[in-house]
């Protein structure tokens, strides 16, 4: 015996990934709207289904935002063999960064987008500040100083995020047009110190 849907119900098509549907529709209207007049009922009739179905996938509005515009980082293959280069670990790690973001526009603006709303929504920026922190400490964590190393982990990302606003966001002369290989010898050596350098007052035991 089959179920009657509801009034208005969308009859979804099994073969289709609702939740990547939902994702896709959700990007469309993020940028076509802004975050403030998105709703779930709109994205849920663009995307054809039920609202429910979305806060099942992916709980607040806020969770959705995050997760449709996460850019999508194989933190493995990015930054493989970053110690094993002539570079330091810092400009090597700002190179790679900076060159992930001009190799790949889509996942530039997608990461753009949400770094605009996280200024101004706790709730997202907490949750863009936990896939940051993930990511730098998957890449780093093997060189990051075991003193105050929480600290030294934070201040590689407040570098990063400064340096990323000012280059996409701000798009301040002299960072916006500058080369992957500029930026890494200007801020590489300030990640360098900030994984194992002298940080105010500790003494770094590496």
């Amino acid at each position: 015996m089959t179920s009657a849907r509801g009034p208005g119900r969308p009859k979804l098509d099994p073969t289709v990934d609702n939740r990547q549907r939902i994702l896709t529709t959700a990007r469309e209207l993020f940028s076509e709207s802004g975050f403030e007049r998105t709703t779930m009922r709109a994205i849920g009739r663009r995307a054809g289904v039920d609202p429910a179905l979305i806060h099942h996938y992916f709980g607040t509005k806020s969770d959705l935002l995050v997760a449709a515009l996460r850019p999508e980082v194989n933190v493995a293959a990015v930054f493989d063999g970053i110690a094993d280069t002539d570079s330091s670990v810092g400009r090597e790690f700002v190179h790679r960064v900076i060159d992930f973001w001009e190799r790949d526009p889509q996942q530039r603006a997608r990461a753009v987008a949400l770094l605009r709303v996280a200024v101004t929504h706790e709730q997202i920026a907490d949750r863009l500040r936990e896939f940051i922190r993930g990511v730098a400490t998957a890449a780093l964590g093997e060189f990051v100083a075991t003193d105050d190393s929480d600290r030294r982990v934070a201040m590689v990302m407040s570098q990063m995020l400064g340096l990323i606003l000012a280059r996409y966001v701000m798009k301040v002369p002299g960072i916006a047009d500058a080369s992957a290989t500029e930026l890494s010898r200007w801020v590489g050596p300030t990640i360098d110190n900030y994984l194992s350098g002298d940080i105010g007052g500790v003494s770094p035991d590496r």
